[in-house]
């Protein structure tokens, strides 16, 4: 056979065939794979007489691999029938018979002892990671919990700053990664794995400490990017996936170390350092378990125990795989210390970013800091809180002039916003020029118009209007929780749009959201508000809760979790933590809503009591409410102020002045439609039906409802079977004044949002 031969088609198969040298067979069966079971390479050579037979096995061991013996016993025969061969030929005589006895037989093995612990140790970046991970999704989730059901924002309006809000989230966290670290570590001795065993306590309980502080820092960045609960915990669970693939993955230190190699650029291996917190655990997991756990060996198919790895270890480079082979720099590798100061960088830089896109990410409500917020003066020094009062009036009507034409407005409204921005107006609240405008575009809303509201102390301003009306932006605006478009609050001559932190320091907020935590009690309610609004514990501290908890009748069950509550207990509760701290200006945002007739009576007594000295805005739906507590009530529709003035004057103004029912018999109701008729010129009939006869008078009318109630009392001419008189309500005032405004057709929106530009 010739070289040009090797590519030729088999078309039959031999047993034997000779073939020029060694190379030739090389070179076939590399042209023809798995065709070819042995082949034989002979030299023979003679010297001094002897001839040396020598020869060469060359095995296939793909085609004669049976599953049981790793060197197949078809070599002994080929070798022992080639040995017979030269026997015979050496010696010149084919009748000669030779017999060769060989046998292939392994070494004894002891089974696979610590086979579990090699296991443990082979995939323990995956499994520990896990460990840590768990806690990382409770983090997400109760977090982004808070922002969510808005407890968080609630908070900060009692007065609680942002940064002890974290630090007392990275308290409760590092408390819990320890004893998550601690546990790990404790467990993994007891247990016996050499891991854990032939290393240094201190060590392991870094690793897994700092490595949880890692994560836990991720998981607060986190949560400064999301608002929904079910996504930060779908974030955290992709996060585990992601984590726990790249763990098995890596955890192989050939796999792992290749990123401290000449063959992948080092930019990708600090990226990963720098960013991936669980990237340098499973680094320092390998150093650690290549040194202290339980190696397997594939040729001896045993387990070898590791030499241990002590604190000193962490300052040298680990020995690896790699030394083995000759075309692979590792002159990049680290010592495993450096792994740990890149989880101390993954905390520090995780912890830091999450304290600044809190402030530039903008919060549910739409607030949030410039950018560079922190390179602003006012950040780091001291600053003068209070404003000139005069001066502050001033400058917002020339900066934030009025868009709506206020001579359309009602003259009570007039009187009131020249009120507002007077000189002699002392009052400590007021609202000047007050705008607020959501989405952009089509979807551009103008929630506030140009409000302008003065408050004086000891005086409850009840609020009202549809839903959509502008009444809890408002007070989301006074509180500090969301940012005007135009104009500005001044509360005791501190401006909500240069420091509502400040503000929020004289406010006592209960808002629409209850702002309670679900495994606390009344009592611990609130003695925590009492402490965000910096009151220390003492006897009368004491004392001054239990009485407000007995005023709004929860003293009972003081003691019981908020979740055992209803709905109206937790009002009532919500309630009282905005009077915590005896704050000089509560905002309640509907506190009545879900609360029985008795228990409301005890909250609007409350309130009567707890206004002295204070300014309290109320909104509500509820005008019996408004009509019993507001010492003014301003009526809004559509962002504009509508109305305003005490209950009785609006009763006057807009209301149908007063009605009277009367019922009669069929046969008498003409008699008495003329009576009424002639005691009361102009009187209107409103209705008629059913054997009733229902008069409006109006206020000019009331000269002439004595003479005519008197008829009706003394019943002279027996017509009337019985009657009623009853005033105009608050309700039927409210409805007369957004009537306009109910009946307004949406079509003009854009025309109205052109002339408000």
């Amino acid at each position: 056979m010739k070289d040009d031969k090797l590519k030729y088609e088999i078309k039959e198969r031999h047993n034997i065939i000779h073939v020029p040298n060694g190379d030739f067979i090389y070179n076939y069966v590399t042209e023809h794979q798995n065709s070819t079971r042995f082949g034989l390479v002979f030299d023979i050579k003679k010297d001094q007489g002897t001839t040396n037979y020598r020869y060469q096995v060359l095995y296939n061991s793909t085609a004669n691999f049976n599953g049981t013996d790793s060197y197949s016993t078809h070599i002994v025969s080929i070798a022992r029938g080639i040995d017979e061969a030269i026997v015979k030929f050496a010696n010149g005589d084919p009748n000669i018979k030779a017999e060769f006895d060989l046998d292939l037989k392994d070494f004894p093995k002891l089974g696979f002892e610590g086979y579990q612990d090699y296991i443990a140790s082979a995939n323990g970046p995956s499994v520990f990671f896990v460990v840590s991970m768990v806690i990382f999704i409770n983090m997400l989730s109760n977090i982004v919990s808070e922002k969510e059901t808005k407890v968080r924002y609630s908070m900060e309006m009692m007065g609680l700053k942002r940064s002890v809000y974290w630090t007392s989230w990275a308290i409760v966290y590092f408390i819990f990664f320890f004893i998550n670290a601690f546990s790990t570590v404790i467990f993994g001795k007891l247990f016996g794995y050499t891991f854990f065993t032939k290393t240094d306590f201190m060590v392991l309980l870094l690793l897994f400490f700092l490595f949880g502080l890692a994560m836990g820092s991720m998981a607060i960045f986190i949560t400064t990017l999301v608002n929904k609960v079910k996504l930060s915990v779908l974030i955290g669970i992709s996060i585990l996936i992601i984590g726990f693939m790249f763990n098995s993955i890596f955890g192989n230190d050939i796999l792992c170390y290749l990123f401290w190699s000449d063959s992948i650029s080092q930019n990708w291996r600090k990226a990963f350092s720098y960013l991936i917190p669980f990237f340098n655990f499973s680094k320092a997991f390998v150093d650690i378990k290549n040194k202290a756990s339980s190696t397997y060996n594939v040729a001896t198919t045993m387990i070898s125990e590791g030499e241990g790895y002590t604190w000193e270890d962490l300052s040298s480079k680990p020995e690896t795989a790699y030394s083995n082979f000759e075309d692979t720099n590792l002159d990049y590798m680290e010592p495993t210390s450096y792994t740990f100061y890149y989880l101390l960088f993954n905390i520090f830089l995780y912890f830091i970013l999450a304290l600044y896109f809190d402030n530039i990410i903008p919060n549910i409500y739409g607030n949030r800091k410039p950018f560079y917020y922190f390179l602003l003066p006012s950040y780091w020094k001291n600053k003068n809180i209070y404003i000139n009062e005069r001066s502050w009036v001033k400058n917002i009507l020339n900066k934030y002039p009025s868009k709506i034409n206020i001579k359309n407005l009602d003259d009570d409204v007039q009187e009131h916003y020249k009120y507002t921005c007077e000189k002699s107006n002392k009052d400590p609240v007021k609202i000047v020029n007050l705008r607020k405008i959501y989405g952009a575009g089509k979807s551009r809303k103008i929630a506030v118009r140009n409000t302008c509201l003065s408050m004086g102390k000891g005086k409850v301003l009840a609020l009202l209007g549809q839903n959509g009306a502008g009444k809890s932006t408002t007070m989301n605006i006074i509180s500090g929780l969301s940012p005007p478009t135009g104009g500005d609050i001044l509360v005791y001559n501190k401006s909500v749009r240069k420091y509502p932190e400040a503000v929020q320091s004289e406010l006592g907020i209960c808002p629409q959201e209850d702002i309670l935590f679900k495994d606390l009690t009344a009592i611990e309610h609130l003695r925590l508000y009492s402490g965000l609004k910096g009151a220390e514990d003492s006897v009368e501290l004491e004392e001054l809760l239990i009485n407000r908890l007995k005023s709004v009748q929860l003293y009972t069950v003081r003691n019981a979790r908020s979740k055992t509550y209803s709905g109206g207990m937790k009002r009532r509760l919500s309630m009282i933590i905005a009077t915590i701290g005896d704050p000089r200006v509560i905002l309640l945002d509907e506190p009545t809503t879900g609360m029985d007739p008795v228990n409301r009576r005890y909250v609007w007594r409350f309130v009567e009591e707890f206004k002295k000295d204070r300014c309290i805005l109320l909104t509500t739906h509820s005008m019996e409410e408004a009509d019993a507590l507001g010492d003014d009530i301003c009526i809004m529709s559509r962002g504009f102020v509508k109305a305003i003035g005490n209950s009785i004057h609006l009763k006057n103004k807009f209301g149908n002045g007063y009605r009277i029912s009367v019922l009669v018999d069929s046969e008498n109701m003409e008699n008495l439609k003329a009576v009424a008729s002639q005691m009361v010129p102009g009187i209107h009939l409103a209705d008629d039906s059913a054997g009733a006869l229902i008069y409006d008078l109006s206020y000019q009318q009331a000269n002439y409802i004595p003479k005519f109630v008197k008829y009706l009392d003394e019943n002279p001419d027996h017509y009337v079977n019985s009657w009623g008189m009853s005033q105009t309500t608050l309700e039927e005032v409210f409805l007369n004044v957004i009537h306009e405004d109910s009946k307004r057709k949406f079509k003009d929106k854009k025309e109205e949002l052109k002339k408000e530009e």
